[in-house]
């Protein structure tokens, strides 16, 4: 697979641009110099394995995402399958809230499990268990 620098940077941009984040902003969290986030974001030149994983944690995405536009598929991990488009719309609008609305979606989500289980009688979501014990608070 060929990495298209333009591509790259132009999701990097729009990325930090929804996020409401600066140059200087990714400067001063990632360490990475504005001059260096400019070359990658005009499609000059391709991050460095390591500005890779700051760029990821600081826009919130994942390194995979970045150079390709692809979700991760979280296949090694037990109980899980691979993500709906629907799934990954969620993560990914999840990850553009504040973390006060952040917190409130995930107590609404513990709420809808609790009901589910009483309704159903049983210890756990039958669609994911992993994610139910991952939430309980």
């Amino acid at each position: 697979m060929e990495l298209d620098m333009n591509t790259i940077g132009a999701r990097i941009k729009a990325r930090r641009k929804e996020l409401g984040l600066t140059q200087l902003d990714i400067k001063a969290a990632a360490g990475i110099s504005s001059g260096n986030i400019s070359d990658i974001e005009n499609g000059n030149r391709l991050p460095a394995a390591a500005t890779l994983v700051q760029l990821s944690l600081v826009l919130h995405c994942s390194v995979d995402w970045i150079l390709t536009g692809n979700f991760p598929v979280q296949e090694n991990m037990p109980g899980s399958a691979p993500q709906t488009p629907e799934e990954q719309t969620l993560l990914y609008e999840f990850r553009n809230l504040s973390p006060a609305d952040q917190e409130e979606l995930l107590e609404i989500l513990q709420m809808k499990l609790r009901r589910a289980k009483k309704a159903n009688g049983a210890g756990s979501s039958p669609s994911n268990p992993a994610r139910n014990d991952n939430l309980a608070g």
